[in-house]
């Protein structure tokens, strides 16, 4: 199948983002990376009539590590936050998962917001922020909120986002007993094992 006929905003600032949300409401979806939301697209379960593309925002593509907590902007690509030298020191849980989310190819256009938006129940980005206690943080034209993992997944791809809402960047703590107690390398007495995911061959 092909995608319902939508139009298509290449959104220049945050605020263009927002204004579109707000005039179009549930008709509006973000497009960030793309590889949730495509094969949805193509088999008609989302249905948009306006897709606003936020991928040019460079001011969503940041990873800033303050306060105890990382936090990742709903530009940042899954194999940015990968590449990202702190990761390991700082989201240990994070770092052995997002090797195992997608592969090689999906991670170097799907984003972690994107990811976490969707609240696929089968994914590992939803699972890591909830097991970290991370946020969620909310942005509409008018206000700011955060909302935390457990309140922001509502069931199987649903969650608290407003139709007025966007996703401006999730936080995981990197601090606190969440995370010292599933990244100290053990888990109900059983050492985590790191092992090497699946290789695509020709990809490596």
């Amino acid at each position: 199948m092909k995608p319902a006929s939508f139009d298509y905003v290449r959104a220049e600032t945050v605020e263009e983002v927002l204004a579109v949300l707000a005039s179009e409401g549930s008709d509006a979806q973000i497009i960030a990376g793309g590889q949730s939301l495509m094969p949805m697209l193509n088999t008609r379960l989302a249905k948009p009539k306006v897709l606003i593309d936020i991928m040019r925002l460079k001011e969503l593509d940041r990873i800033d590590a303050a306060s105890g907590a990382v936090t990742v902007g709903a530009g940042v690509r899954q194999r940015t936050l990968l590449g990202w030298p702190p990761l390991a020191e700082k989201l240990r849980l994070v770092a052995l998962a997002l090797p195992w989310t997608g592969h090689v190819q999906t991670r170097s256009r799907g984003t972690i917001c994107g990811s976490i938006a969707h609240a696929d129940p089968s994914a590992e980005m939803p699972l890591a922020l909830l097991a970290l206690g991370g946020e969620v943080h909310l942005r509409t034209a008018r206000k700011r909120r955060k909302l935390a993992a457990g309140e922001f997944f509502t069931g199987m791809m649903s969650t608290a986002c407003a139709a007025a809402e966007m996703i401006e960047a999730v936080s995981f703590p990197y601090l606190g007993a969440a995370s010292r107690r599933l990244c100290d390398g053990r888990l109900r007495g059983r050492r985590l094992q790191a092992r090497r995911p699946p290789r695509c061959r020709r990809c490596g």
